[in-house]
Parts: structure tokens; C-alpha cells; sequence
């Protein structure tokens, strides 16, 4: 329901900032955030939890798709997939900062406690977004005479951003695995205590933050279709190695891969699907992209997964995410990006 959620509110939000600016969805997945999770709190009920933890979802993503659209439209072009590393970084360090933290808040005051402070950060959150934001005043992009040259040009573009989606589906699908069956095979097939999954987890975060921003820049420098396909290749490795994991090492090390691969995906997607589309849609794009592209390889990766688990075992399903950024590595073979980015280069 969570997901269902994200992917409906992140596609519309990135549309609504692309019209009325980033300020108002920025305090709504900020400040709203935190009353519906106070909502969620105090409900009773099976059916009101649901339709709080719906809300959560719709408004929670009001933060990203208009976040990454700011970020697309206002970054220097040849600087972009660095820009695009920090909000990868602040969104990954985050994660695993709140994962951290909320074991021990959890064992030490109690899980109550776990969402009065979540509550407060939420609010801490829109309260500074009221204060940087009270300033920022949000231009209409000007209309320009319809050229029918540009238009085909565009739609060229736009197609491309199609696929740049169903690649970014595959290699998040692998996410959508880690997420959902990582820490049953941690302690049922491997045999590692609960502990264990919490250091694994936290490892997560912290190459995400150490890799994000340089990733990014080497994006900028060596091509972005070029450090796409060492993560869809990096991931692939990576699950191959989760399948035949069988000590703590072991799944380090390809825990530590995975997570590689994703900080080095994402500033170059981001950045690539940002010189694909107008400035003035950029919310929409990224919206959709993570709306529609990452949330729904999530998805099908924990969906897909399950079945995977109780027919053909554990290890198998890790080689079925292998199978899906392989095939994703192929899409990226095929996808022409090197003209997204060699006519960006030529016109800034």
C-alpha cells in the first residue's frame, strides 16, 4: 500500500512543482508527512491504518520528483550527475542513518518512541523548508512558437526516456529483492545472527554515501551510459556472488558490490534523464522516473521474488535478479544515450 502510494504521488508531484514550484510539495512531503504519520499513530482499526499508510505514501514522495527536478533544471549541464550524487547520497545516508538509530530507539524506549521522533524530524523538516524556501518565488517557463523540427526532436527524446525507465526498472528490481529477501537469506540460509543484518544493512548507507558524489563526477567526465553499464554489471555480479554466499565475508563483499552499483547508477540516470527533457518539465520526468521507473522495479523485484523463493529456493532468486540487470546491460547497449549526451556537450 506504502508503494502504491509513492508511485502514484511521486509521478503527480514532480507535474504539480513543474507548475506552482517546488515550495508547497517540498512542506507537504516535510510537514503534511509528519501529521499523517501522527495519524497513523493514533489510528484504529485495520482499514484506517491502510488508508494512513496510502497517505504516507502520496505525500512523502512530494520531496523527491520535485527535489531532483530543481536540482536538473538549476545544475551546471557538464556538473549535473554530481549533483545529482548529493541528493543520492542524502537520501541513501539518511536511510541508513534512520535504520541505525531506530534499532536502538526501538530496544531502549520502545517502538512508540521510534515514530514520536520520526514525527518530529518531519516537522523539524518543514519548518526549515518554510524558512529556506519563504523567498523563492517560481517563474511560468515562457511558451515558445511550435517548431515542428524541435517537436520531432523532442519526442525522439522522450522516447528515449522510456527506455531510459525499463533499464532503471531492471536495475532496481535487484533493490526490490535486497529489500525484501536479504535479511531471510542473512539468517535462514546463511545462518548469521539478526546482528549481523543490521551491520550489513548500515555497510549499505555508508558506501552510498562515501561513492555517490564521485560516481556522479565521474559520470560528468567519462560518459554517463559508460558508468550505467559498470552498475548494471557490478549489480549483476553482485547477486551472483549473494547466491553462493555462505559467511559473513562473503556477503559483505557483495553487499558492498550491490550497493557500488547503485550509487554509481543513479547520479548518471538522474543526470542523463535530465538532459533528455525541456527544464520545464524536469519535475515530471523525474516524478515519473522514480514514481513509475525505480518504485515499480522495487515492486517487481519483491513480487516476482517470492515466487522465485518458494519454487526454485533462495539462492536461485538472487541469480533471477543477476538474469534481470544482465538483461538490463543488453537495453543499454541498444539505447542510443551517446547522442543525449554529445548534443548536450555541443549547446552548453
Amino acid at each position: 500500500v506504502l508503494w502504491l502510494g509513492m508511485i502514484i504521488g511521486e509521478s503527480s508531484w514532480g507535474y504539480i512543482a513543474d507548475k506552482i514550484g517546488i515550495r508547497i510539495p517540498m512542506i507537504w512531503g516535510t510537514l503534511v508527512s509528519g501529521i499523517i504519520l501522527l495519524g497513523f499513530l493514533l489510528a484504529k482499526g485495520t482499514y484506517i491504518v491502510f488508508i494512513a499508510i496510502l497517505c504516507l505514501g502520496l505525500f512523502r514522495s512530494a520531496v523527491f520528483g520535485p527535489a531532483r527536478g530543481h536540482v536538473g533544471k538549476h545544475a551546471p549541464a557538464l556538473k549535473k550527475a554530481a549533483f545529482m550524487g548529493i541528493i543520492t547520497v542524502a537520501i541513501g545516508g539518511s536511510k541508513s542513518l534512520g535504520a541505525l538509530s531506530s534499532g536502538f530507539l526501538a530496544s531502549s524506549l520502545g517502538y512508540s518512541w521510534v515514530f514520536y521522533i520520526t514525527i518530529g524530524i518531519y516537522i523539524l523538516g518543514g519548518l526549515i523548508t518554510i524558512v529556506i524556501l519563504r523567498d523563492l518565488k517560481y517563474n511560468s517557463p515562457k511558451l515558445l512558437p511550435v517548431n515542428k523540427h524541435l517537436f520531432v526532436k523532442d519526442s525522439k527524446k522522450y522516447r528515449r526516456m522510456f527506455s531510459l525507465c525499463a533499464i532503471t526498472s531492471c536495475e532496481f528490481f535487484g533493490l526490490g529483492l535486497f529489500m525484501s529477501f536479504l535479511p531471510l537469506f542473512i539468517t535462514q540460509v546463511a545462518g548469521l545472527s539478526v546482528a549481523s543484518v543490521g551491520i550489513l544493512f548500515t555497510m549499505r548507507g555508508i558506501i552510498t554515501t562515501v561513492f555517490g558524489v564521485p560516481m556522479g563526477m565521474l559520470a560528468d567526465h567519462k560518459g554517463k551510459k559508460l558508468l550505467m553499464l559498470i552498475a548494471l554489471v557490478t549489480s549483476a555480479i553482485s547477486m551472483i556472488g549473494i547466491s553462493v554466499a555462505n559467511s559473513f565475508l562473503s556477503l559483505l563483499v557483495s553487499i558492498v558490490l550491490f550497493e557500488i552499483g547503485l550509487a554509481t547508477y543513479s547520479p548518471a540516470a538522474l543526470a542523463l534523464l535530465s538532459d533528455s527533457v525541456p527544464s520545464e518539465h524536469q519535475g515530471s520526468a523525474m516524478g515519473i522516473y522514480g514514481g513509475v521507473c525505480e518504485n515499480t522495479g522495487i515492486m517487481a523485484g519483491a513480487f516476482s521474488g517470492g515466487f522465485a523463493w518458494n519454487i526454485f529456493g533462495p539462492r536461485a532468486t538472487f541469480l533471477l535478479g543477476s538474469l534481470v540487470c544482465i538483461i538490463g546491460v543488453i537495453m543499454c547497449l541498444i539505447l542510443n544515450i551517446e547522442e543525449i549526451e554529445r548534443i548536450n556537450k555541443l549547446t552548453n
